[in-house]
């Protein structure tokens, strides 16, 4: 009896599924190992399932597996290889207007920083996703919006990030909605200027109204800080004490929180002051500055003292201002902080011409020119006021009241010296 042979379309078949089994596996494995950041492995199984698809005749599996080949590079961080894939996809399906395929693309300019052209893929994902498909949304207008950012064009960031919240928003992420509201009113603020005060105030609100919903009490201490720096910079200065005082109150029993108690309060106080509430900013000014002492934070414990310095001043108190702006200028000179002493210098001028203290006035506003010299500033206007005053000291005219500028509310991120410290630790 003989035995027949397998046909050879059969056999071939037999191979065919055993191939797509296989790839199959590959497949399922690479994306396990990209989930877990295997990347080295991912690409390894990805590799494997790509040039075993090569052999396959129809050419939707090697499309797929290509695709999959260019994630795993890009997320190896080879984005130029991961582009090749991308593109070679594109051109075996030039009419695919797949939203993933664009994004990937997308992500491969992002990390190569051509901005322009991740930005023009990003905006054809856009135009991909429907209104259903908020989190994906979300997603793809915030790297636009940084993207935007990137190539210097912050209106276009703001109107990205103001999606991006409401894209969120929609689909229920409330925390992901509020850390991109303020991401807008950020930009916003700082970018061109074209954005009207209205609609960033309007941002800001929107913002306020995602966090009541946020349960995580770091993350939304934090944008309240943030949102309250924006009130501060605005010069809404209620709305910014709400926030901080807000802020301060999801402080409480959290470990670690010391710092960002200190800072709040002095962002408080701060607001006190520009309020012209003094009596109200004392315990906050007093409070910050010991818990920065006991950090062993002389430049905080010396904005805070600096702050009280100012306040006790206008409430008449000039004894005890000059005790605080020593202290502060102390404070400062250990830090090496030179804008700091020629404006605590300053404030001590003006303070002891106040008391009638003409000589100290003298030589205190003396000290604040030769320190600002060396501070390298670039602004001329602290000098040309600094000589007004020594002017006015060397001819007795008028009396002189410590300048608001002093008010110690120094950002880490702002210049403006009316603001409020910004950072959280």
């Amino acid at each position: 009896m003989t035995s027949s042979a397998v046909p050879v379309s059969a056999k071939q078949g037999e191979e065919e599924v055993t191939t797509r089994a296989e790839i199959e596996r590959l497949t399922r494995a690479g994306k396990e190992a990209m989930k877990d950041d295997r990347q080295d492995q991912a690409l390894f199984l990805f590799k494997k399932a790509f040039l075993l698809s090569c052999k396959l005749l129809e050419g939707r599996a090697k499309r797929m597996c290509l695709f999959n080949l260019g994630a795993a590079y890009v997320a190896a961080g080879n984005a130029k290889k991961g582009l090749k894939c991308f593109v070679k996809c594109k051109l075996m399906d030039p009419e695919d207007r797949n939203a993933d395929m664009h994004f990937n693309i997308a992500i491969a300019y992002d990390h190569m920083e051509e901005y322009a052209k991740a930005a023009r893929f990003y905006q054809k994902v856009v135009s991909c996703y429907s209104p259903g498909q908020g989190v994906c949304l979300g997603d793809t207008l915030l790297k636009l919006g940084y993207c935007s950012v990137s190539l210097g064009d912050t209106d276009s960031a703001a109107s990205s990030f103001r999606q991006a919240g409401r894209a969120y928003q929609g689909a229920g992420r409330m925390e992901d909605a509020a850390v991109a509201l303020r991401e807008s009113a950020n930009h916003a603020m700082h970018g061109g200027g074209s954005v009207p005060r209205a609609q960033v105030l309007d941002t800001l609100r929107e913002c306020l109204q995602m966090c009541e919903s946020i349960a995580d009490p770091s993350l939304r201490g934090k944008l309240l800080n943030d949102v309250g720096l924006h009130y501060a910079e605005l010069l809404s200065f209620c709305q910014a004490a709400e926030c901080f005082q807000e802020a301060l109150g999801c402080s409480l029993g959290q470990s670690s929180s010391a710092r960002k108690r200190a800072v709040l309060l002095q962002n408080i106080g701060a607001m006190h002051n520009a309020l012209a509430q003094y009596p109200e900013s004392l315990q906050y000014h007093a409070e910050a500055a010991d818990m920065y002492r006991a950090r062993g934070e002389r430049k905080g414990q010396g904005e805070c003292l600096s702050n009280l310095a100012y306040a006790v001043s206008q409430m008449k108190n000039y004894q005890s201002a000059v005790l605080l702006y020593r202290g502060a200028l102390q404070a400062f000179s250990d830090v090496g902080d030179l804008q700091g002493q020629w404006q605590m210098c300053e404030g001590l001028g003006a303070t002891h011409f106040c008391l009638g203290n003409t000589e100290q006035a003298i030589s205190y506003y003396k000290q604040a020119l030769t320190l600002f010299g060396k501070s390298k500033d670039a602004s001329s206007t602290p000098r040309e006021r600094i000589l007004s005053k020594l002017k006015d000291v060397t001819g007795s005219k008028g009396t002189l009241q410590p300048s608001h500028s002093l008010d110690r509310n120094l950002s880490p991120s702002n210049k403006n010296p009316n603001l409020p410290k910004g950072k959280l630790g």
